[in-house]
């Protein structure tokens, strides 16, 4: 099981940073102006300069997919209820992409801006949790099915 989680880690690791870096250049492209975006000022100002921001962005967003990859192992744990399983699931990531976020300036460090951050993560949440049910669901009815 620990050489899977290991596996997955690092795939997620690279697929993180993937999507974080695509992330960027659409909102980018979405101001319109021809400029690339890599960091908040936030960030920059923290770390004092631009390759040091774009540095830790890069190595935060190979964090959060690591972390969502390595943690999929939860729901592998026949023993514990599908709602232990996603509610542990649920609050490493909550910690994480709180964390992360913050700290990378990705939103304002306002109580408004910590609730509207918490609120658009668990209906993201609850929609990919939802997607996987659903197609695991079929899966496990086509497999019956061939059975």
């Amino acid at each position: 099981m620990l050489k899977k989680c290991i596996k997955r880690a690092v795939l997620g690791f690279m697929i993180g940073i993937f999507i974080g870096q695509t992330i960027l250049i659409i909102e980018s492209l979405f101001v319109g102006d021809g400029n690339y975006y890599p960091f908040s000022e936030y960030l920059v100002s923290i770390t004092s300069t631009k390759i040091a921001a774009v540095i830790v962005q890069y190595f935060i967003t190979g964090i959060i997919g690591l972390t969502f990859a390595s943690t999929t192992i939860i729901f592998e744990l026949d023993k514990w209820s599908i709602l232990a399983q996603t509610a542990l699931h649920f609050i490493i990531m909550s910690i994480i992409m709180f964390f992360s976020g913050f700290f990378c300036g990705w939103f304002p460090h306002t109580v408004i801006s910590t609730i509207i951050w918490f609120s658009v993560f668990i209906v993201v949440y609850i929609i990919i949790w939802i997607s996987f049910m659903l197609y695991y669901r079929k899966k496990t009815k086509e497999i019956n099915k061939a059975l």
